[in-house]
């Protein structure tokens, strides 16, 4: 008897023990690899809005002063110190030095020309007047040979009147008369020739001193233009420290370096004429974007524009588009893209006035509002589906769905307006409950998914009702 209910008793002991590790162990096993499972399907949902209702689209562009101050460099140089970025200056504010080693080395050449020029202008002057002094001797000369040949012949004709005189009272011989006569005509010769070499030393001493005359000009109007380049030589010198001419924020100018565009700096090289800092006016702020050729169209002077700035999160400025290019414009080579095309310069200007806040070259996304709806109802587009020329949405009530017509307006690219058949904060959901996954339209991603984890990044297009195309 004993040995009986030793036995049974084991026996119930193992029974209990293989009970306890199958209800443990194998009724989750079991339930995880031989059961049916139900899946639960997720319908995304939202609730209708009510407010103003906007159609608008994005561009990015950049901050710029309507009114600035360019400063140029006059000269070629190196830059050798320039001013920090984004600092306040007022008249008068060294904002640039170039090296002037060269400029330094030109105008000593310069200068040394100038004294050259100088040395030749004193020789010249020093040569003109031992020229004078000399034809002045030589006139004297000339003139007092000719005045001593006229009292030769006066003395010559009073001696020959006093022989015919004599010639008449036969004192003398007609011989002595005619030797007279000669003496006379010989001495009037003298006169003649001495008046004819006067004249001919007076019109070569003229030639002479004008010829001497020009050169001394000559070497004045060289000396003049040395003594120029020796004044440009200095003046370019002194420009290679530029000063600010007003009142204003450093704004450096950009140029092509190897690597890339860039922001000027030291060690660049500056050409004549190049921009290299603008002092903006910061208290009339634009900002310059660049639309598509799909866009344009939409924009007119006078249309309202938010403002984002990166630099200033949570804030949205306004404006209104001041103008509008005429013509489009192409990139250039280097920055073509795949997907660049023709654009059009747009400029929009910012109401407020914030000189602190509002800076040059800041990114800025630029919304323009192209429509508006005041007390509009209106839901994702993904809510709204098509068939047979009508437009439905699917409202949630409880655990059902039920199917509502409705009439749509306009819409934008995550909205669209319903003008009839449905209520602010009634849920819809966004994409067909009666149809399964696998058969929803292109662009219906359902939240938690794999197919919306794939698509995450990516933005699907959605098909908009013929009814808002209109």
């Amino acid at each position: 008897m004993k040995q009986q209910i030793k036995v049974w008793g084991s026996r119930t002991f193992a029974i209990v023990l293989v009970f306890l590790v199958v209800h443990k162990w194998g009724t989750p096993v079991y339930k995880q690899y031989f059961t049916q499972k139900k899946t639960a399907v997720y319908i995304p949902t939202a609730k209708a809005r009510h407010g103003i209702f906007t159609v608008s689209f994005h561009e990015m562009g950049a901050l710029r002063a309507e009114k600035s101050v360019p400063i140029m460099s006059e000269i070629n140089g190196k830059i050798i110190s320039i001013i920090a970025e984004g600092t306040m200056v007022s008249p008068g504010t060294k904002l640039a030095v170039l090296d002037t080693s060269e400029l330094e080395r030109e105008a000593r050449n310069q200068q040394l020309e100038f004294n050259n020029r100088v040395a030749d202008v004193d020789r010249a002057n020093a040569e003109l007047d031992i020229l004078k002094k000399q034809n002045e001797t030589e006139l004297k000369q000339a003139q007092a040979e000719l005045d001593f040949n006229k009292t030769e012949l006066k003395l010559a004709t009073e001696r020959q009147t006093r022989k015919q005189n004599l010639l008449k009272e036969k004192l003398v011989t007609l011989s002595e008369v005619e030797q007279a006569d000669l003496e006379v005509l010989a001495k009037d010769l003298a006169v003649k020739k001495g008046e004819a070499a006067l004249e001919l030393k007076n019109k070569e001493v003229q030639s002479k001193q004008e010829q001497k005359m020009a050169d001394v000009r000559n070497s004045q109007f060289r000396q003049e233009i040395a003594k120029r380049s020796v004044q440009e030589a200095e003046r370019r010198v002194k420009k290679a420290v530029i000063t600010a001419p007003a009142s204003g924020m450093v704004v450096l100018d950009t140029d092509w370096s190897p690597e890339g565009r860039r922001k000027l700096q030291e060690g660049d090289s500056v050409r004549p004429q190049q921009t290299i800092i603008s002092l903006p006016d910061l208290t009339s702020m634009l900002v310059k974007v660049q639309l598509g050729e799909a866009d344009a169209p939409k924009v007119q002077i006078g249309l309202p524009v938010l403002i984002r700035l990166e630099a200033v999160p949570n804030r949205v400025f306004h404006g209104a588009v001041k103008s509008i290019a005429s013509l489009a414009t192409e990139p250039l080579p280097w920055e073509r893209t795949s997907s660049s095309g023709k654009s059009f310069d747009v400029t929009i200007a910012i109401k407020e006035v914030e000189p602190k806040t509002l800076k040059p070259g800041m990114t800025a996304d630029a919304e323009f509002i192209c429509k508006s709806v005041q007390k509009a109802i209106y839901v994702p587009i993904e809510a709204v589906t098509e068939r047979e020329a009508k437009t439905y949405v699917y409202t949630k009530e409880g655990k059902t769905y039920r199917r509502v017509p409705v009439e749509v307006g306009t819409h934008n690219d995550n909205f669209i307006c319903i003008t009839k058949g449905l209520k602010a904060g009634e849920v819809v959901t966004l994409r067909d409950p009666t149809k399964p996954l696998d058969q929803q339209e292109a662009g219906t991603t359902v939240p938690g998914t794999k197919e919306e984890s794939g698509k995450k990044n990516a933005k699907q297009p959605v098909p908009i009702p013929a009814a808002a195309k209109k």
